[in-house]
This record gives C-alpha cells, sequence and structure tokens, in this order.
C-alpha cells in the first residue's frame, strides 16, 4: 500500500470522491505534504474525530508519515477523559506542497489507538499497530475477490471506528477503490452506479422500517456493530449481495455470513479457541496477534454460533440471571417489539419497544395495567424480572448500530417520567415524535391534584433531552428564548413534538391535530456538541 505514496504509480488514479469532485493520489499526496510540515513542531500525539472523512484521510496520512502517536476518537465528549497532551486534527483548509517525498516507514512502529466505551461505558483505548489494520485492510478482498477498481465505497459509518476503519478506508485503499468522502445520512444518498455501502443494523433497520428505497442500490452492502434482523437480511439480499462482518474493537473481523439462514463463518486467517468464560481470537492483524472476546459462541468446524454475552450476566439477591435471557422471552411477548435490560442501582431494569399490539393495549388499560401484565408474564420463566419499566418506540442505539447503554442507563437515571414515545418520523434536520403522557407520569401528582396538567418545566425538560439525544447536543440550563404555552397538555393525551436543529438553534413545538400547546427556542451558542 506505501507504494501510493513512494512511487508515483498510482498518482493519476482516482482516490477520493465527493460525487461531484474527483481527487487522484497526486492531489492528495500534495495536501498530506502540506499537513506534513505543518505538524512538525506539533505534540507527538494526535487525535482526530473523523466527522469529516476527506480531512480524516489527509491528517491521518500526514500523522503517519510524521511518526505521531494516532488516536481516533467517535465520541467529542470522552476528550474530556483524556489527559494526555495532545493536537486535535480536524477539518481544515488543507495547502498543496508540489514538492514532497514520503519516507519509508516501519509500519510495526506506527500506533493507532482507538477509543471505546467499553462493557461498562468507560472509555477504553484499544491499541493497533499500522501493519496491523493494513493486514485487516487486506482480508475482505482476500476472501471475497472484491478488487474492482471501479466500484465506489460508500458509508454511514465513522472512520474513526475500526469497522469504518477497516471497510470504508483500508480495505478500498489497498485495493485501490474510490472513496466517497460525504457521509451516506439517508438511503437516497446512495446515487452512484457501481457502488459498495458500508453500513449498520440501525440504518438498515430504518430502510426497512419506513420503506425508503436507495436511489441506486448498491452492488454490496456490509453491515456490522450488531446482529442485523434476518427479516431485513432476507429482503436485502434479494436485490443486492449482503455480507454481515462479527468482530469486536479489540479483533477486527472475526467472521462474516452471507445469507440470512447461514452461521457465521470464521475469516480464513482467523483462529479460535473456547474457553469457559472468554474466547481467544488469533489473527496477524490483531495486536499481539490474539485478544480475548466475552461472547459465548459455539464452534463448528469452521462456524460459529454465537449464544450472547458473558459481561452481561447479574447478580441479583445473590442469584445470577442473564439479562440476554430475560430479552428473548420477553421478546416473544405479543406487546413486545423491543428491549433491553440492565442492572441500575443494584435492580433489574428494562426498557422496552412496544409492538403495535402493546400500544394499543396501553392506551385502552393504562400504564400501571400494562406493567403488570408484563411482569406476570416474565414471572413464568424467571423470579428475577424487570422492576423498573420505560417505555419506548426505539431502543437507542449509536451510529454504530449498538445498544447505546449510556442513553439507557440517563433515561433511568433521570427521576421525571419518562413520556411513551409511540413513533417517530425523522428527516435531515428534524425529527417528529408522537408521545404520551400518561396519567400515572410523576409530575402530575401535585401539580393541580383537582385539575391536571403537564407542568410547563416537564415540556421544556422533555423537549431539550429529546433535542439533546437525537441531534447529540449538550443543550444547558437557561439557554432558551421564545418561550410560550398555548394551551394545556391534559393526562393521556397523544402529543406531536417536532424539534429541529438549525445552525444556533433548536426549536421545539408542542401540538395535536387541533391545537398548538407550547414552542421555544433552545440556543446552542458556546455549547459543547458531542459526536455518537
Amino acid at each position: 500500500m506505501l507504494e501510493i505514496f513512494t512511487t508515483n504509480k498510482y498518482d493519476k488514479k482516482t482516490a477520493l470522491t465527493d460525487g461531484i469532485t474527483a481527487y487522484t493520489f497526486c492531489d492528495i499526496k500534495k495536501q498530506i505534504a502540506w499537513q506534513i510540515e505543518r505538524l512538525k513542531n506539533k505534540s507527538k500525539n494526535v487525535i482526530l474525530t473523523g466527522e469529516d472523512s476527506y480531512s480524516f484521510i489527509i491528517n491521518f496520512f500526514a500523522s503517519v508519515f510524521s511518526k505521531k502517536n494516532i488516536y481516533l476518537i467517535t465520541d467529542r465528549t470522552k476528550l474530556n477523559d483524556i489527559d494526555i497532551e495532545y493536537e486535535l486534527l480536524e477539518k481544515e483548509d488543507f495547502g498543496n506542497r508540489e514538492n514532497y517525498n514520503f519516507h519509508e516507514i516501519d509500519t510495526h512502529n506506527i500506533f493507532i489507538s482507538f477509543f471505546t466505551s467499553g462493557s461498562t461505558n468507560k472509555p477504553k483505548v484499544i491499541k493497533h499497530s499500522f501493519y496491523n489494520l493494513i493486514l485487516e485492510g487486506k482480508v475482505l478482498g482476500n476472501e471475497f475477490g472484491l478488487n474492482d477498481e471501479n466500484m465506489t465505497v460508500m458509508s454511514t459509518t465513522n472512520l474513526c471506528h475500526r469497522y469504518g476503519f477497516a471497510t470504508h478506508f483500508m480495505f478500498p485503499l489497498i485495493n485501490k477503490m474510490k472513496i466517497y468522502v460525504k457521509n451516506v445520512a439517508y438511503p437516497e444518498n446512495v446515487d452512484i452506479d457501481n457502488s459498495m455501502l458500508i453500513t449498520t443494523p440501525s440504518f438498515l433497520t430504518s430502510v426497512f422500517k419506513y420503506n425508503i428505497p436507495f436511489n441506486i442500490t448498491p452492488k454490496y452492502i456490509f453491515s456490522a456493530g450488531s446482529k442485523l434482523d434476518n427479516k431485513i437480511f432476507e429482503s436485502l439480499e434479494k436485490i443486492s449481495n449482503v455480507i454481515e462482518i462479527y468482530g469486536s474493537s479489540e479483533t477486527g473481523y472475526i467472521a462474516y455470513k452471507r445469507h440470512h439462514n447461514e452461521n457465521f463463518k470464521l475469516f480464513g486467517c482467523v483462529n479460535m479457541k473456547i474457553n469457559e468464560n472468554n474466547v481467544e481470537v488469533t489473527a496477524e492483524h490483531i495486536y499481539n496477534k490474539s485478544a480475548l472476546i466475552n461472547d459465548k459462541i459455539e464452534l463448528i468446524n469452521n462456524h460459529i454460533i454465537i449464544k450472547n454475552r458473558t459481561d452481561r450476566m447479574f447478580k441479583i439477591y445473590e442469584k445470577r440471571v442473564s439479562a440476554e435471557e430475560l430479552e428473548s422471552k420477553l421478546k416473544i411477548c405479543e406487546y413486545i417489539e423491543d428491549c433491553y435490560i440492565t442492572k441500575f442501582e443494584d435492580k433489574l431494569v428494562c426498557l422496552c419497544g412496544l409492538s403495535s399490539k402493546g400500544k394499543e393495549y396501553l392506551l385502552q388499560n393504562g400504564m400501571t395495567n400494562l406493567i403488570k401484565k408484563l411482569k406476570q408474564y416474565m414471572f413464568k420463566y424467571s423470579e428475577i424480572i424487570p422492576q423498573k419499566w420505560k417505555f419506548i418506540d426505539e431502543i437507542p442505539k449509536n451510529t454504530m448500530g449498538k445498544i447505546d447503554k449510556a442513553t439507557i442507563e440517563h433515561l433511568f437515571s433521570i427521576n421525571l417520567s419518562l413520556p411513551v414515545i409511540l413513533d417517530r418520523k425523522v428527516t435531515e434536520n428534524t425529527i417528529l415524535y408522537r408521545i404520551l403522557f400518561y396519567k400515572n407520569c410523576n409530575f402530575f401528582k401535585g401539580h393541580f391534584p383537582e385539575f391536571k396538567l403537564v407542568p410547563g418545566v416537564a415540556q421544556i425538560f422533555w423537549a431539550k433531552e429529546f433535542a439533546n439525544t437525537h441531534f447529540h447536543l449538550n443543550l444547558g440550563q437557561g439557554q432558551w428564548k421564545r418561550i410560550k404555552f398555548s394551551n394545556i397538555i391534559k393526562p393521556d393525551n397523544i402529543i406531536n413534538l417536532k424539534l429541529e436543529y438549525k445552525e444556533k438553534y433548536v426549536s421545539y413545538e408542542y401540538y395535536s391535530d387541533s391545537k398548538k400547546y407550547a414552542s421555544g427556542v433552545f440556543l446552542c451558542e458556546n455549547i459543547f456538541e458531542g459526536v455518537s
């Protein structure tokens, strides 16, 4: 791969494209050389956020040839947890250096560290050599024979995530494919012939759920981050070549499957050893050639069946209980579409996505009866069941399609009752929630006992919370204006909440078909924005 830089063999080939402009290897080498010069007297440690793919690629190679220690971070809020001196490299206007000479480097001694949340949501640094990552970039080409230099590789993922880095960056670069540098936020953004889409189950679930067609169907679809639903997999493989990847930040690629009814098959370069409490994965693309993962796996020849994660076993009242086993039972209940169970303050708690029958039962019988019915259902399977329940239309997930544990724990840490989210509609800068302020919400208590209504402070609080979650903001207290209350919101009312994000503010509006209830604006100035 390094001959791209040390020779002029590929200078005229297109390396990157934004769909309008094509950038050759010669073009980006000039900018990389300019950035190398700028980094000469900068910190030995550099951090890249991956918010802009074009800038990431220039900054990454400039850092590599400057022999920096490179840290990749997908969530800017984790910058608060870094206690080393560093230079933050983000989007900027790069210059050109016409005369350049890229020297040979030892890829074994260039180190890249990925920040992940780990199983406890605490930042975890996972280190790899550039040599490891180059090897991983070769895996897909070797396994599937994918080396079409006319193919464009597009992505919904962040290059600072191990999966995005390997599949949207290293893999196409090594195989001289064109890297599409604009982020694919919606299926209609896929508008290039002969493309490959690198994505996640959360993105594909939205495509399936809302029946949104691709503008031009990609020739290949790669999915990773969490399990892809079999129905969605089966539907997609009728229109494209779908490949689901199983791996981790510690190991990179482990296994794959190409059809919904198959078991995962180990990549040819990967070996696996099943231990009592973990699994040892060995491959040349893993740092120190091996790593442990906390999944319970059955190995049959070179195929695997993934059962559950051992780190989701909890001890409650001196008894061990598997959150995944409880979830599997709850998911077959006719009232539940999806759920996530975890331990919070020494108790099991459950966040539920209701099915259409579940929503109907809630609206007809109320929250108390719904929770009572779900508890009775769960007692058939376990004497240890969740004690606290909250309801939402979709289980929160990050951009990689993994369960967003931090958001879920935050929802249970809030003392205010969570209104039930019945549905949502999303466009690029707008989200419309349909929510239910059920009569047992604790903010009705003591607020005009004879005439219950949703307090204005609760309306502002939940508008701000939902804005923070969806737009990845950190709106502070008192940063609002033009607050207006037009009508009261009574218990058991279904209300629309519309949030619109613009450059300097988020506007909100509560309304129904017949009334406007409240509106206002949250200022986005002087706040710290994060990226999930």
